[in-house]
């Protein structure tokens, strides 16, 4: 079975077909890369040291997509005020997070929540939360803020889907209390059951 296998982002190029209308590519004079994935230290072309955080930044622009079915940044109508405004961009502009980029949306909105199981009206409460910590996380602009691993951040995205406390979001008692009743839902309200009887 063939498998798809991601070997690095944003430098690929088409070599027996033409590029879609759609794509947006290599040939915007010094970058080497994607515009849509690129990271801000990319961005930067300063020579900064680029490590797998890099990466990660690029998974983080994967996910939101998945998540809202648009990228963060449209690009396309950026690069109509200019290269550097595009770079700018990149490197300082935080887009919005998912929850609130699928509320503004439009007709988009419903047919990105109707291929996610999901009404439009309920698709920004479903990402609200945990889903926004672990993207923006990974999209940081300060590449220390992000995670360190692909595997850190799949262990989020895991803990998420366990409905465990997620390391994106800040810590709090009421927090990480709500996750556990979630996972155990059944114990606490047999032990709520059983406090109230006895008082």
């Amino acid at each position: 079975v063939p498998v798809p296998t991601v070997i690095d982002f944003g430098i690929a190029k088409a070599t027996e077909a033409r590029l879609t209308a759609r794509t947006l590519f290599t040939e915007f004079h010094g970058i080497v890369g994607t515009p849509e994935y690129m990271s801000p230290e990319q961005a930067e072309l300063s020579g900064l040291d680029i490590d797998t955080r890099a990466d990660i930044y690029s998974l983080g622009v994967l996910l939101y997509e998945l998540l809202t079915g648009t990228k963060p940044f449209d690009l396309k109508k950026i690069l109509d005020s200019g290269y550097d405004e595009l770079l700018r961009t990149i490197r300082e502009v935080d887009p919005p997070r998912p929850s609130t980029r699928v509320s503004s949306l439009g007709h988009e909105a419903r047919v990105t929540a109707l291929r996610r199981g999901a009404s439009a009206s309920e698709l920004p409460r479903l990402l609200a939360g945990d889903l926004d910590w672990i993207v923006m996380r990974a999209m940081e602009k300060d590449r220390k803020r992000r995670y360190s691993t692909a595997s850190g951040f799949a262990s989020d995205i895991e803990r998420y889907l366990a409905s465990r406390p997620v390391e994106a979001r800040p810590p709090s008692l009421a927090y990480t209390f709500s996750k556990f009743v979630r996972r155990n839902q059944t114990g606490v309200i047999a032990g709520a059951t059983a406090a109230v009887a006895i008082l």
